[in-house]
């Protein structure tokens, strides 16, 4: 893949550019315009990953590497999703018990926005689009303009400011994880199916979740749910998660590439849910 100088001052001027367009021009549509300005959003983010491709004279293949994908690499992004997802969850679970009026508040204003529209049009709007336009700025634009740092270094600084990049104090480490998770995906298989496959996996997940009617959690109600039993079982769950991601990154490997040694992610792994296994049963104990 080639390399330019160019790299660094297009991968932030870039995202800076993002960051304005979001504040003074995407804010105030959704704010106006609800889902129809969300949607608007995703194209202009969509339109900025063009744009600095072209001014940049970047190769748009290699930016946007976007090939079939395999049904070994859909399981895999698809395992890899589900380990960071638990993790995901776990983070929300702790932040809800640390900042349980910001969460609520949060999760009001969100499930007040997706309600404004039939479900067909809230699930497009809120997995797909963000699936193609935000993959295709982060992971096609910023991603490939981040060279030549090391892969692990780009795929943490690029969930970091894929985090950054919701304007959310109390979901920026959830967001950032995923974010990591992603990037990771992006880097391991070089196909930009896969992540975009992996975040319509997640957006998805949250649209279907807009259709079980729950009432409104208020404060009292959220901080009344999570006990340390409750914590403790995401705790005790989340000992699934090292070997998820793992078998993950494994399937979306390209085809052909030599296997790594295993003995040490292995290892790693083992370490990790034993950690969690043992924390989560004494938390549990605990309630």
């Amino acid at each position: 893949m080639r390399t330019s100088r160019k790299n660094v001052p297009a991968a932030v001027s870039g995202y800076i550019l993002a960051l304005l367009f979001l504040i003074f021009l995407a804010a105030p549509l959704q704010v106006r315009y609800g889902m129809a300005g969300l949607a608007a959003t995703e194209l202009g983010l969509l339109a900025l990953a063009l744009l600095g491709t072209a001014v940049f004279r970047a190769p748009f293949r290699q930016v946007f590497n976007l090939h079939r994908p395999a049904w070994r690499g859909v399981f895999g992004a698809l395992l890899l999703w589900m380990g960071t997802y638990i993790l995901v969850m776990l983070v929300s679970m702790v932040t809800l018990l640390l900042f349980p009026q910001q969460m609520t508040t949060v999760s009001t204003a969100i499930t007040d926005l997706f309600a404004q529209v039939p479900f067909p049009v809230r699930f497009f709007i809120v997995a797909v689009m963000p699936a193609v336009c935000e993959e295709s700025l982060f992971r096609g634009y910023l991603l490939y303009h981040m060279q030549p740092m090391p892969l692990w270094g780009r795929a943490l600084l690029c969930g970091a400011l894929f985090g950054a990049f919701h304007l959310d104090p109390v979901r920026f480490l959830p967001t950032a994880i995923l974010g990591v998770a992603i990037s990771w995906a992006a880097l391991r298989s070089g196909n930009l199916v896969y992540p975009m496959l992996i975040h319509l996996f997640n957006n998805g997940l949250s649209a279907l979740a807009t259709q079980i009617p729950t009432d409104a959690m208020t404060v009292e109600a959220a901080q009344t749910a999570m006990t340390p039993a409750t914590l403790g079982a995401y705790v005790f769950l989340a000992a699934a998660s090292p070997w998820l991601i793992w078998a993950g990154g494994n399937l979306l490997r390209p085809k052909g590439e030599p296997v790594p040694d295993r003995a040490r992610p292995a290892m790693t792994c083992l370490v990790c849910s034993a950690v969690c296994i043992v924390l989560g049963w004494l938390l549990m104990q605990l309630g």
